[in-house]
């Protein structure tokens, strides 16, 4: 998907909704620095123009249920044109049967369409596995990752596949991988930006710069991502 397009009619307002559950959500615990939602917003001001709004609707602990409770008042009065997606970590810890969790995804983007927006879907960034204290956790994780694609596929929606660009550097070097997340299922700073990154050049949109303050740590884990992503690919089952 390209997004430079809506440059060309700078008449007409484009809102993005961020939808989703707390890796989405607005938080204190950023440190207060951008999230990846916040370098959206960002680079679609600098780079398409001032008619193009990023809505934060995340809301942390939710499910694909909770989701599809309040697109009617928290994506459809704001008549976006792309809705990206974000949901799946709660669902997996909550152990939602993974059919019932595409059924919910399939809907949700039915909804979306239905309000002549856009869905994008997105997976998460690896979570920190051994750090979460829940056993049989990475296959379920993961289970719920590929629903994403197989639903996003069968959809013909964008999928924006996080997961595949964060995990090669957690299988190879966990405690390095370490230094992009602020607890076991949550980016901080570092990894916000690089999430951001990701989605930004998926969106056809320039990638974000450091901010000074952030230099020389997170061009570091910026490099080790894309280096451990292109020497040890991961392979979707």
């Amino acid at each position: 998907m390209n997004l430079t397009d809506w440059k060309q009619r700078p008449e007409i307002a484009r809102r993005i909704v961020a939808f989703g559950s707390s890796n989405t959500a607005l938080s204190a615990e950023n440190e207060g620095r951008l999230s990846w939602v916040e370098w959206l917003l960002v680079q679609a001001r600098e780079h398409l123009g001032s008619h193009v709004s990023v809505i934060n609707q995340g809301v942390g602990g939710e499910t694909t249920d909770h989701l599809l409770d309040r697109i009617g008042r928290d994506v459809e009065p704001l008549s976006p044109s792309l809705v990206i997606v974000t949901i799946g970590g709660n669902d997996t810890v909550t152990e939602m049967p993974l059919e019932r969790y595409k059924t919910n995804l399939r809907r949700i983007c039915s909804s979306i369409r239905s309000l002549g927006a856009e869905p994008v879907l997105q997976t998460y960034y690896c979570p920190d596995y051994e750090d979460s204290g829940i056993a049989g956790i990475r296959p379920r994780f993961e289970g719920t990752m590929d629903a994403v694609r197989e639903t996003a596929d069968e959809l013909k929606t964008v999928l924006v596949d996080q997961y595949l660009h964060f995990e090669p550097l957690y299988r190879i070097d966990p405690a390095d991988y370490r230094k992009l997340m602020r607890d076991w299922l949550h980016l901080n700073a570092y990894g916000n930006l690089a999430m951001a990154r990701y989605l930004l050049n998926s969106l056809g949109l320039p990638p974000a710069t450091p901010p000074g303050n952030m230099e020389p740590e997170a061009s570091r884990l910026l490099r080790r991502l894309e280096a451990a992503a292109e020497s040890h690919p991961f392979r979707t089952s």
